[in-house]
């Protein structure tokens, strides 16, 4: 809302910040005679990923990263990296490692491919570290 509106497009890989909460719909209530609520983000800050300065990789840095990738057990070191300082939660560090190395490739139209949409919503109590671990996978 406000100022956030056109801030980002449909595609752009964006970071929102605010509270998950639910909205009462009445004509939903009406229709089916039971209480139904839509649960939505009201979103208070957005960040849009992709406006950073892009750094090129050397052949050293290339052939560096293909040895860390035929090493046993790379996976879990990937795994284990992401929020360090964070015990535990190795289920919602798998899945943010997921997010960043997964995903379908789209062929547009024969012309170039893209990385598939992947999208990541960490819910839990307060206190699960939940804005830590986006700040590791930043």
């Amino acid at each position: 809302m406000h100022d956030l509106v056109d801030t980002a497009r449909p595609g752009d890989e964006v970071e929102i910040t605010g509270i998950y909460t639910n909205k009462f719909d009445y004509t939903a209530n009406v229709k089916h005679g039971f209480p139904v609520f839509q649960t939505i983000v009201e979103a208070n800050n957005l960040k849009r990923f992709g406006d950073e300065e892009i750094i090129e990789l050397t052949n050293e840095d290339v052939n560096e990263i293909r040895s860390l990738g035929r090493s046993k057990g790379i996976g879990m070191k990937i795994v284990n990296s992401i929020a360090p300082s964070i015990y535990g939660y190795e289920f919602i560090k798998k899945a943010l490692c997921m997010a960043m190395f997964g995903g379908e490739a789209k062929d547009v139209g024969g012309k170039h491919r893209i990385r598939g949409d992947i999208n990541v919503l960490l819910l839990g109590d307060p206190g699960t570290a939940k804005s830590q671990f986006l700040k590791y996978v930043e």
